[in-house]
């Protein structure tokens, strides 16, 4: 996931490539563009929050309940749309205050912040900046977790 541009125009999105390798080119992802979180049912997974805007942001995942895990600072390009985890840079462990189960992180300046989490419910649920300004403005998308379910939006 990535947060290109300014705060007032952040995105979310994806990232292709392994970004603690080389760079990876990121994708910009709208509200109503298809979803490309799917995990199955009982999955437990390590998702990645890769901010290079000058904000803080508390992102916030439906339905589920996480553990932080790390961050690292990144390097960004952001003409060639590509980011990458500082080459000889160490991932830094989550704070005190941060330790045990929570449903929303703050993803700081520069770094990549790594959550992990178990999918129990199958369903059609969202992940977004808390930042009623940023929800506002496509800091939002829909996931899914296991098969489409009867009645989700498409």
């Amino acid at each position: 996931m990535f947060f290109p541009g300014a705060p007032s125009e952040a995105l979310l999105g994806t990232v292709a490539g392994d970004p603690s390798m080389a760079p990876a080119e990121w994708t910009s992802q709208h509200w109503d563009d298809a979803v490309t979180e799917n995990p199955a049912v009982g999955a437990t997974e390590v998702w990645e929050f890769y901010n290079a805007t000058g904000d803080a942001h508390p992102m916030h995942i439906h339905e589920v309940v996480f553990e932080v895990v790390d961050r690292q600072a990144i390097l960004v390009d952001e003409d060639a749309r590509t980011v990458m985890v500082e080459p000889g840079s160490s991932p830094t462990p989550a704070e005190p205050w941060e330790s045990g189960f929570k449903d929303m992180v703050i993803a700081y300046p520069g770094q990549v912040t790594r959550v992990k989490m178990n999918f129990a419910q199958p369903g059609q649920f969202v992940w977004h900046c808390h930042i009623v300004e940023h929800e506002d403005n496509e800091m939002m998308r829909p996931y899914r977790i296991g098969p489409p379910q009867p009645g989700e939006p498409s």
